[in-house]
């Protein structure tokens, strides 16, 4: 049977198109340029000799063709990931896992080696990014993420309560003379991009006439590496920080706290059981959470 079909690696663009309404978004999603995109939705219009959708200034509307359209790619698209799911072969010792690097060098990689130790079989690919990565077309196991833990079409478990609390070098406490939260106005303030120290003196109730500012870093392992070199005042979330504490790096100023504004989740896919590894994985984080 001779099919007619239009160009296939158009297809996803258009399903990402009609379900983001922004080329700048799909583009971004598919690790395309907005052009590109533009380009094979054209391509696309042109193999139906139809408009699919309607563009104005404000958004991208499907028209009836591309509702039509839309609806048969996504049943298609849902159809082949469910069985591509259902034939990929992985072996029970294979481990995928993607985390913030700032988790990483900070807490999960101290603790790591004792999972290998107990699991030597298990190959583990471990991928240090901010990026929320698709489980599903990557492949991986687990996403360890920041947030607030509303992700669609995943599995989420919360792995942790933190609070947030000032903490410097004690070099750093004594050349400040750090003895009380009031003092904060004479140091250099950190901060990541997580929580804001206006946000913290507010909950707190903690008086400052001024809040000094202060550089702000994209992942919080630079903010605490700073820190521990002396170079101001971090912001720091209790699980980030907590081995530092313990090994005398940085000590905390004062002993007021506030709830971390999100949370780290082990996040998996819905669409297929834990493997052997996956299992021995989960099954450790457990253990070592309530340690």
């Amino acid at each position: 049977m001779k099919y007619v079909l239009p160009p296939m690696h158009t297809l996803r663009a258009f399903e990402a198109l009609g379900r983001l309404r922004n080329f700048s978004h799909v583009a971004e999603e598919l690790h395309l340029t907005a052009s590109a995109v533009s380009h094979q939705i054209a391509a696309l219009e042109s193999f139906f000799a139809t408009k699919l959708f309607q563009r104005n200034r404000r958004d991208i509307v499907l028209t009836p063709s591309g509702e039509r359209l839309l609806s048969a790619v996504r049943n298609a698209l849902e159809q082949l990931s469910s069985l591509t799911s259902s034939l990929r072969v992985r072996s029970g010792d294979d481990l995928s896992i993607t985390a913030p690097p700032s988790f990483v060098s900070r807490w999960l990689m101290p603790r790591l080696g004792t999972f290998m130790a107990k699991h030597p079989q298990i190959k583990l690919k471990l991928h240090a990014t901010l990026a929320l990565v698709d489980l599903d077309v990557e492949d991986t196991d687990f996403g360890i993420r920041y947030g607030s833990g509303t992700w669609a079409g995943t599995r989420c478990e919360k792995l942790f309560d933190e609070e947030v609390f000032p903490v410097a070098s004690p070099d750093y406490i004594s050349r400040m003379k750090l003895r009380r939260l009031t003092d904060l106005h004479r140091c250099v303030l950190l901060c990541d991009d997580f929580e804001s120290w206006e946000n913290w003196f507010a909950q707190t109730g903690a008086e400052v006439d001024e809040i000094p500012s202060g550089p702000t870093f994209s992942d919080s392992a630079l903010l605490l590496q700073a820190a521990e070199m002396g170079q101001g005042v971090a912001l720091a979330r209790s699980i980030l920080v907590a081995d530092t504490i313990a090994s005398g790096a940085l000590a905390r100023i004062g002993s007021r706290a506030v709830p971390a504004s999100n949370g780290y989740y082990l996040v998996s896919t819905l669409s297929r059981p834990d493997s052997t590894a996956a299992t021995a994985f989960r099954l450790w984080l457990s253990q070592v959470m309530k340690e």
